[in-house]
């Protein structure tokens, strides 16, 4: 016999699964979900053998899987028993409900704070993890002695070298790049593109502009560039951790200097000696 859900009921597998959709797009781990304690772990229940051409056990099991998912992104401690008995209870009328529907939506909100901040303090943590790294990392890179740093201090390594001039906060520039994260994870390719990029100088993140105005036309270097000169603690979406040092090499290909100085007027030519005067032809 199918079982009818009411439009309470149904409303609570939707608020259920958009907490899980809401969990799960905010990038966070998916912890395992912990079951109730017991002296001894019960046997697993043999598992329902049904056939999914029929469409009531097929959207049966589709709501199962929802729901399922949405608890298992749930990133605190549940009682898996009670999650259970909880539905059997809200489906069967002779089931009495072990919580009335204020305290539930109480528990519910009780439940979300919990999660937000088990998330917050999990990108707290996740941050100053990637904070120390980096500073592991540049207090170690700045021993290389090919590696040079910047006046804000990014620190860059020459990987091809040029003679060519240096672009200011004003001008633009033509530039290839590769960014990636201190692991290796690449975020941008404009190599991969086939396509270099042109910007203004002052248009970019802090880091780049300190880096494009010691680098010279030509010049293709790799640079380590501090959060703090980057993303800093927001970061960007799930592309860029907060905290997170940028790696990237770089290929400044053209410079197009906006407002050129002027040439030096040239020095005014001497004024020419007075010709002599021609003789007067001889008299016959």
């Amino acid at each position: 016999m199918a079982i009818k859900l009411t439009v309470k009921q149904l409303a609570l597998f939707s608020t259920l699964a958009l907490t899980g959709f809401l969990v799960a797009c905010s990038g966070s781990p998916k912890p395992a979900v912990e079951p109730a304690a017991a002296p001894a772990a019960p046997a697993a229940p043999a598992r329902v053998v049904a056939d999914m051409n029929d469409p009531v056990n097929r959207y049966s099991y589709a709501l199962g899987m929802d729901l399922g998912k949405a608890v298992a992104n749930i990133n605190v401690p549940l009682n898996m028993k009670l999650v259970m008995d909880a539905i059997s209870d809200q489906v069967d009328s002779t089931r009495p409900a072990l919580l009335t529907d204020s305290v539930a939506e109480s528990a519910l909100q009780e439940l979300l704070l919990k999660m937000q901040a088990k998330k917050d303090a999990d990108a707290k943590a996740a941050a100053q993890k990637t904070l120390d790294e980096q500073a592991q990392f540049l207090a170690k890179n700045i021993m290389d002695t090919t590696v040079k740093v910047t006046p804000k201090g990014v620190q860059y390594k020459i990987l091809k070298d040029a003679e060519g001039i240096s672009p200011k906060a004003d001008d633009k520039v033509l530039v290839h790049y590769v960014g990636a994260l201190l692991d290796g994870t690449e975020f941008d390719n404009s190599v991969k593109r086939g396509e270099p990029q042109e910007f203004p100088v002052g248009a970019v993140i802090e880091g780049w502009q300190d880096l494009l105005q010691v680098m010279k036309e030509g010049q293709k270097v790799k640079a380590w560039i501090p959060s703090a000169l980057a993303y800093g603690e927001e970061g960007v979406s799930s592309i860029i951790p907060a905290n997170s040092m940028l790696v990237f090499e770089v290929e400044l290909l053209k410079v197009n200097v906006t407002n050129p100085e002027p040439a030096p007027e040239a020095a005014p030519a001497e004024a020419p000696s007075e010709a002599p005067k021609a003789e007067a032809a001889p008299q016959k």
